[in-house]
């Protein structure tokens, strides 16, 4: 797995995986780059969708983790209309590895783990 959790341990960690031959395949990340990352995600017509809903009332993966996204292909739109012009290095680096490991497994479970 990809690690941009180092430097920042004892901080709560987001873990974005699938399983690739009983192997996690993903990305480990200090929440703060995942939050900069949810936090550049736009309402749709005022309202919270997909990701950003559970992410902005605190459910999900905060509530049960790991937690399998429900739907790949609406996560994986929420990421890519992102403008990325608005995240730090780091950031965009990771959001281009989440677009790549949802284009990569959309037919895959997806996970979110919040340790």
């Amino acid at each position: 797995m990809d690690n941009y959790y180092k430097g920042f341990e004892g901080n709560p960690e987001i873990d974005i995986y699938t399983f690739s031959e009983n192997k996690k395949v993903g990305i480990e990340m200090w929440d703060g780059y995942f939050d900069k990352i949810m936090s550049a995600v736009q309402p749709v017509n005022s309202e919270w969708t997909s990701l950003a809903y559970y992410y902005n009332l605190y459910e999900g993966w905060y509530d049960e983790s790991p937690w399998e996204i429900p739907n790949n292909q609406e996560a994986l739109k929420q990421f890519e209309s992102i403008d990325k012009s608005t995240l730090d290095k780091v950031s965009r680096e990771i959001l281009t590895k989440i677009i790549e490991l949802l284009k990569n497994n959309s037919r895959n479970s997806i996970f979110i783990e919040y340790t």
